[in-house]
């Protein structure tokens, strides 16, 4: 198989892999939040957000160094790999287990603590797996590391399922998705082995060229937890309550849901800008920057207009009493929109070697949001958060595209960019002609009017969209 064929292949099981994860994450979240009030689903987005502070540290870059060091020529993947499961292990349990320790210092009841001991348990496997996903990306084989994230979405499910059947409480609810974890992890050893012996193995060299590629990555995550998870955490400090912090954290649920999208095109993407930019085939690198960027703006404009037009329908379809998440949905809705450009340039500056720069812009960030939330949140609650939320996530896709193109002279040509924009124009009238419709109506009405309207003016149509991260080897 050609690496053209290859790539298309991946990409529409990825985008197969992502349709079905997306509808398991969201029945997921639909079963949560109907298993618990308003009240108890803040309660398990408190936990769940409390020990995801600790998994982020755990990461500390080594999913991206992962790849970008098994990509390069003549890497030893072997020890490489035995190298960074090491370490990955020894810092995940080291991290997330402060998590449920710290805990019993904090105002929480012991459901809370529970719920985060349960899902500091879920992020120490998922961590584990996420290791090897290089393994897949750099062999164009994501079809593998689909299917374990697949696994590891459905068998959540049906813990959550069960938990609202029997009505088991929030921290049964929380001890699904350790479940998850554990099929995640174990499907991504079985495979990964198939590929590359696994070992528990430490290369004094290795973990040192580990360590100064990773560390920069690692300290800019760090400020990168403070202004993505700083909104629920100061939510909680300033003493705002269960029922808006669940309807923050409902609204929110979407946008994560949506927002593994751009990570999955990027975590396809990177080892390609990675190997056009490690020899120096600079038309190359332009074309997949290019692409990627066509790709993402003709998924994120008319997600922030759709949330805007859809916040509403979408969250009280969900469930009726969940009206003022849906508002908040319509804030979030841009956010995501920005995180998705955003990753075109944060994956790209590890691509180019870049990402000890991004340390001081992830702090400025880091700081302006953290100014944001203690300012604005006690008097102003979750429309100050998921605002503070929406002006970081923008000043940090500036921030990182700027070093991008300052280091490799790539400009964007924006003439997708003013379609898409137009189109979903369009589309938003459609939406506001529905406004009073349900959401099942709606957003595919909404969705065939984006399509076509791009069509109309000039844009790929629905079939060539898959070869927009199709490499072209003939570009020297």
């Amino acid at each position: 198989m050609s690496e053209r064929q290859a790539i298309a292949k991946n990409t529409i099981i990825q985008v197969f892999g992502k349709i079905i994860g997306t509808l398991l994450g969201l029945a997921t979240f639909w079963f949560l939040i109907h298993s618990l009030d308003d009240a108890g689903f803040g309660a398990l987005t408190k936990a769940q957000t409390y020990a995801s502070l600790f998994a982020i540290l755990v990461d500390f870059g080594l999913t991206l160094t992962t790849a970008q060091m098994i990509s390069e020529p003549g890497a030893n993947e072997k020890k490489i790999l035995g190298t960074i499961f090491s370490l990955r292990i020894v810092s995940a349990f080291l991290f997330l287990s402060l998590a449920p320790i710290s805990a019993l210092f904090l105002p929480t009841t012991g459901d809370e603590r529970l719920a985060i001991l349960f899902f500091a348990g879920s992020f120490f496997f998922s961590s584990i797996a996420q290791v090897f996903v290089g393994v897949f990306q750099k062999r164009l084989l994501l079809a593998r590391a689909t299917l374990a994230e697949t696994a590891n979405r459905f068998v959540s499910f049906c813990g959550v399922l069960a938990v609202w059947y029997w009505h088991l409480g929030l921290g049964a609810a929380a001890f699904a998705f350790v479940l998850g974890g554990i099929v995640h992890v174990v499907l991504m050893l079985d495979s990964v082995r198939t590929h590359v012996p696994i070992s528990l193995t430490f290369d004094r060299a290795i973990a040192k060229t580990i360590i100064i590629k990773s560390w920069p990555m690692g300290v800019s995550i760090f400020f990168n937890l403070l202004y993505l998870k700083g909104d629920i955490l100061f939510m909680w400090l300033f003493g705002r309550s269960d029922t808006e912090i669940g309807y923050y954290g409902s609204a929110y649920k979407v946008i994560d849901v949506v927002t593994t999208v751009p990570t999955t095109l990027m975590g396809l993407l990177l080892p390609l800008l990675v190997a056009a930019w490690a020899t120096q085939n600079r038309p190359l690198f332009m074309k997949r920057m290019q692409d990627g960027f066509d790709t993402l703006v003709m998924l994120a404009i008319p997600f922030a207009f759709g949330s805007v037009f859809c916040g509403v329908a979408v969250m009280t379809l969900i469930k009726p009493s969940l009206g003022p998440a849906g508002h908040v949905l319509a804030v979030l809705g841009p956010t995501a929109s920005a995180v998705f450009l955003g990753s075109l340039f944060s994956y790209t500056v590890v691509a180019i070697g870049k990402q000890r720069l991004m340390m001081f812009a992830y702090a400025f960030v880091a700081v302006v949001a953290i100014a944001g939330y203690s300012i604005f949140i006690p008097q102003y609650g979750m429309w100050a958060a998921a605002t503070t939320s929406f002006c970081s996530e923008m000043l940090i896709a500036i921030l990182s595209a700027a070093v991008v193109m300052y280091y490799t002279n790539w400009k964007p040509h924006l003439g997708l960019f003013g379609k898409s924009i137009a189109a979903s124009v369009v589309m938003g009238i459609g939406l506001y002609l529905l406004r009073d419709s349900n959401a099942c109506i709606s957003i595919p009405v909404g969705t065939i009017l984006y399509i076509m309207s791009l069509a109309a003016l000039g844009g790929p149509s629905p079939k060539s969209l898959l070869k927009l991260f199709r490499p072209d080897t003939a570009v020297v």
